[in-house]
């Protein structure tokens, strides 16, 4: 199973908080590398019709300041915005200079269905189903086959999901590009697989999807982003053949959706590097046909016979994660150039690697119990140096941990201190003055009066380092994992336990059985002792009368007559 594992940028590395996972991802790289140069961020919250907790986040710099929403920066022109949010717009507008859009036609709200169902007979099938106004891929519905699938696709997107504005297009075959751009210049290129499963010949579809959500945790970018058994899907695997309960061949893969969003479940691959000259000028130009357009996504389906493109859709909010955390491929830092584009004077300038904790930040704006939260520059731009240390010893009742975290306050050191399950206590501490970084060693050996410190092994910390000294708890997925780990040690020992059971209760009958068969072997051992004296006394019995004849008188006066019956019988 796939445990998208990939090479993370170095300054990334551990520096993404759980609260950053998911939709949040694109604000807290772009605020990590702003504040990382010395920028304010200032996140606040907005008001909105359905009382969600939206936050938004501002960049402010030498008396500069840009709000943001996601990845999307008010740089972006009003027109480019409202170009873009209309997909037909968008269309016309490229088409117009060039750009190789797919055919179709938009159909506003008063359309009837069956007008849509003889447009798409015009075009023939597979068509695409696409409302009008909507981002990552909400209500689409790619290579529909047939009048039939339309019709019921045209009932779910228009009635159950309120998309009454829609366009239908001709399907496009090829390879999906989603190409990110800055200033209309390529920075990044992903090839977006279709949400899919791989068969192993044992699991169900349904198991498969299941133990391919759950290799989704680790990756920042795609562990929300999960697969869920919805119309599209059961439609997929019911056209292959297949139900939720199917059991699929070793290494046949399963493309469980046609459009192939990150966010309902696809796999973003790096192909940047190997991405043609021809689709660079193509996207460039599909950029410069929307005036104002600044940072795009650009969704490409790419023939890579003829190194030909057809542009079907551009996002001003683009997902960075899919070229920063890519599930294959190389990792991109596509955020610094973004950073260069609105604050091109820092674009040289010395940049720590300390990171912030979004969760303590933003908890605040979740909680509404405030309206914005200003968070300065880190103290110092230089890069941090640091040291991991394991403590060996007894602490018990003396406040190490407390005293650890005093002492790395008072000298201005950043990390944690932690006590592990082993007992140990595992510091890491990490500051610009490389001496007190050297000195805090000895601060470990010392601790309070009443710890005794018997060994700490010094380590080099090469990883990032989160702003401030905290002493860490248990975190829940630890926590988890404890419970997970003496759940299956209590079944282990279940299990020994039944199987022990098992095998005395068989032993037990093994001994029931040989006690009978000895049973058994003793009243035959008797029976046949009792057979034997009885065959005894008849044979005394018998030679006692043989000898009784023998010795009779009638024996000895016969003796001619038998001798002579003898030599007649000879003769005869």
């Amino acid at each position: 199973m796939n445990q998208y594992k990939t090479d993370w940028l170095p300054h990334l590395e551990d520096a993404i908080p759980s609260a950053a996972y998911g939709n949040k991802l694109s604000m807290y790289l772009i605020a990590l590398e702003a504040w990382r140069r010395g920028i304010t961020v200032n996140f606040h919250n907005i008001d909105n019709p359905e009382n969600k907790v939206l936050i938004r986040y501002s960049l402010e710099f030498n008396g500069r300041e840009y709000r943001f929403e996601s990845s999307r920066g008010e740089k972006l022109t009003e027109e480019a915005y409202k170009s873009c949010e209309n997909k037909d717009l968008t269309k016309k507008l490229m088409s117009k200079s060039g750009v190789a859009v797919p055919e179709g036609k938009r159909f506003e709200p008063d359309t009837d269905n069956d007008k849509i169902l003889d447009y798409a007979k015009t075009l023939g099938y597979p068509v695409v189903l696409k409302p009008t106004d909507t981002n990552s891929g909400k209500g689409v519905f790619s290579s529909i086959r047939s009048e039939r699938e339309l019709e019921e696709s045209l009932v779910y997107v228009r009635n159950k999901l309120g998309y009454k504005d829609i366009i239908i297009e001709k399907h496009v075959e090829g390879r999906e590009y989603r190409i990110l751009l800055v200033q209309g210049k390529v920075v990044g290129a992903v090839n977006r697989i279709p949400a899919n499963i791989i068969g192993d010949g044992k699991n169900t579809i349904e198991e498969l999807i299941k133990l391919k959500n759950k290799s989704k945790k680790g990756n920042p970018n795609i562990s929300k982003k999960l697969i869920n058994i919805d119309k599209e899907v059961l439609n997929s695997i019911s056209h292959l053949g297949y139900t939720p309960n199917s059991v699929p061949e070793e290494k046949k893969q399963i493309l469980l959706r046609s459009k192939s969003n990150v966010s309902t479940g696809g796999d973003p691959i790096d192909v940047t590097d190997d991405l043609p000259e021809e689709l660079k000028i193509i996207a460039g130009k599909a950029v410069k046909s929307i005036p104002g357009l600044d940072i795009c996504g650009l969704d490409m389906i790419v023939d890579e016979q003829n190194n030909s493109g057809t542009v079907i859709e551009i996002n001003t909010k683009p997902m960075l994660g899919l070229h920063i955390f890519p599930v294959a491929g190389k990792a991109r830092d596509v955020v610094k150039p973004i950073i260069d584009y609105y604050f091109p004077e820092t674009m040289n300038s010395k940049r720590t690697n300390l990171y912030f904790d979004l969760d303590n930040i933003i908890a605040p704006l979740n909680n509404v119990t405030t309206k914005e939260i200003r968070l300065l520059p880190p103290p110092s731009l230089e890069k941090v140096y640091a040291k991991s240390y394991k403590v060996t010893g007894d602490f018990t009742g003396t406040g190490y941990l407390s005293w650890i975290r005093q002492q790395a306050r008072k000298n201005n050191l950043n990390g944690y201190v932690k006590k592990m399950r082993d007992g140990q206590i595992a510091i890491v501490v990490g500051g610009v003055d490389k001496e007190k970084i050297e000195e805090f060693k000895s601060l470990c050996y010392r601790g309070p009066n009443e710890a005794n410190v018997q060994e700490v092994i010094e380590c080099d910390w090469n990883k990032t380092v989160k702003v401030g000294f905290e002493i860490l708890t248990e975190t829940k997925a630890e926590l988890r994992k404890e419970l997970k780990d003496q759940s299956n040690e209590k079944n282990h020992f279940k299990k020994r336990a039944k199987t022990f059971k098992q095998k005395n209760e068989e032993l037990q009958r093994d001994i029931e059985r040989t006690n009978q068969k000895l049973k058994r072997l003793k009243k035959e051992k008797a029976s046949l002792k009792s057979e034997k004296n009885k065959t005894l006394k008849e044979i005394q019995l018998y030679k006692t009368k043989y000898e009784a004849i023998i010795n009779s008188r009638s024996w000895r006066y016969t003796r001619l007559i038998r001798k002579v019956m003898s030599i007649i019988k000879r003769r005869e």
